[in-house]
């Protein structure tokens, strides 16, 4: 962590921690999964706040019975205040669906078929009002949660719901130390051209209210420099990675994140995940495995997976029999029409690609979605092959996680326009998520790679993944806003 240890505040659209109301009325809590709470709660050993959404019915009931909407939360050595804010269920609707996930996801991952959407309308307009008010409220707890602290905080923002935070809070706190980081990928200017002229300026000039601002990949790093040329006022320094508006230097930089191996080693070593490898084994019987653990998500391109997959099997018929694509997906975003119609076109195409060429013996395709992370750990041991090809994805965790899990020198398909093939790639077999032909192409590759060239790739992308621990993600963070504070000449704390 940096050598001046300060208070660090965060601020996410969920939080790290989840409550749910018991039988008997009590509130239970459960932590987050994953390498980025990890990450971000070892930053709070100096203290500080975790300010979030209520998301969950028990979230919202935790704020009814603690009038702040805050608690303290202890986790491994650290203990940390955490505060929920709760909105209107029409306020949150308007910040969390129509705008965080259905026009900012989709314009940072071009997900639209812009010969027919999008349309704004008025919906947009009340819908982006929306967005706003939230994000001014998470500024405004900020600064009020900071007024709390013995010493002005590090301000950690988290991803694209909460773009307008820094300059909300920055308005409320000029000299506030702020760093915002953005999980997704980022379009460039010209797809960027799509949304309102007013909301992709706000956007734009939110973000260019941090001190610093993190990417997991150089593409996405260079599409948010190259928009911001055309932010009024905007000096736009590619060589150094920053831009100067207003008087200020706001730093770009990459730090890719990575997962928190030893839990889930840990649950992988499990008697529950045995028994599950051990039905999995059961199911695949002689067969080759490939294997994707995605979320029902538009990005993650599960429809041409399949198609591929369907490709391969008609140019290489002896492999008939011989191999089974296991799909382990989560439902996601279903109250967005678009997300319900997806997920309706994935089922339909593997059950036809299982009628047109699968027989009573051998099912093509399995398509399982439910929610089932230990499942999804344990199948990760098994494949051999392990397919992660989205159209766009900021970085993509799955990418790592297989790697880590596998035990049988499992090869991975990865797509170009994923942000972990930025790291990975050298030890994958990159693929063009457009691509059927070429996709086809990659899993016959993996599944005919010599057992020394599998091993050699599985060994490499397990020392990348080992060598870029959750921790070292957030120190580097610490370390830009400290050479922003020592810049600005702050005395040390």
């Amino acid at each position: 962590m940096s050598s001046h240890p300060r208070p660090v505040m965060v601020a996410s659209n969920r939080g790290p921690v989840t409550f749910r109301v018991d039988d008997a009325g009590q509130l239970q809590s459960s932590r987050g999964q994953g390498g980025l709470v990890t990450a971000l709660t070892g930053a709070m050993q100096s203290g500080g706040t975790w300010v979030a959404a209520a998301l969950t019915d028990g979230d919202r009931e935790m704020v009814a019975r603690h009038p702040e909407g805050r608690i303290q939360v202890k986790a491994d050595d650290t203990s940390y205040d955490l505060r929920y804010l709760a909105f209107p269920q029409a306020v949150f609707d308007g910040y969390y669906n129509n705008i965080s996930n259905g026009l900012l996801w989709f314009a940072h991952h071009y997900l639209w078929d812009t010969v027919h959407s999008p349309l704004f309308k008025e919906d947009t307009v009340q819908a982006w009002e929306d967005y706003i008010s939230v994000n001014r409220a998470f500024a405004t707890a900020l600064a009020e949660e900071a007024s709390r602290l013995p010493e002005p905080p590090t301000y950690l923002i988290q991803d694209y719901h909460l773009s307008l935070v820094p300059h909300f809070l920055r308005e409320l706190q000029p000299d506030a130390l702020i760093a915002h980081f953005s999980h997704t990928a980022i379009a460039g200017p010209t797809y960027l051209r799509i949304i309102p002229d007013r909301i992709r300026d706000a956007v734009l000039r939110g973000l260019l209210g941090a001190d610093v601002l993190g990417f997991h990949s150089e593409a996405w790093a260079e599409n948010f420099l190259m928009s911001c040329r055309y932010v009024s006022g905007a000096r736009v320094d590619l060589g150094r990675s920053r831009v100067v508006l207003e008087g200020r230097e706001i730093l770009v930089r990459v730090h890719p994140i990575s997962i928190d191996v030893a839990p889930m080693r840990e649950l992988a070593s499990s008697l529950q995940a045995r028994r599950l490898r051990q039905q999995l084994n059961r199911w695949r019987g002689n067969a080759r495995l490939i294997l994707r653990v995605d979320r029902m998500e538009l990005s993650k391109n599960i429809l041409r997976g399949f198609l591929a997959y369907e490709n391969f099997l008609r140019r290489h018929p002896s492999w008939k029999g011989r191999v089974k694509f296991l799909a382990l997906l989560s439902p996601s975003r279903q109250e967005i029409p678009e997300y319900a119609a997806y997920t309706e076109d994935c089922i339909r195409e593997a059950e036809r690609i299982n009628t047109e060429l699968g027989g009573e013996d051998w099912t093509p395709i399995e398509v399982r979605i439910r929610e089932d992370y230990l499942g999804a750990i344990a199948a990760y041991g098994l494949y051999d092959v392990l397919m992660v090809n989205p159209v766009f994805d900021g970085m993509n965790l799955v990418a790592m996680e297989g790697p880590v899990l596998n035990r049988r020198h499992g090869v991975l398909l990865l797509s170009r326009n994923a942000g972990a093939y930025f790291r990975l790639g050298r030890y994958a077999i990159g693929v063009n998520p457009f691509d059927i032909e070429g996709q086809a192409d990659a899993i016959s590759e993996a599944l005919e790679m010599s057992e020394d060239e599998r091993t050699r790739r599985s060994r490499g992308l397990s020392r990348l993944v080992l060598a870029n621990p959750p921790a070292r993600w957030i120190r580097l963070q610490l370390d830009d806003i400290e050479r922003v504070r020592r810049r600005r000449g702050f005395s040390a704390a």
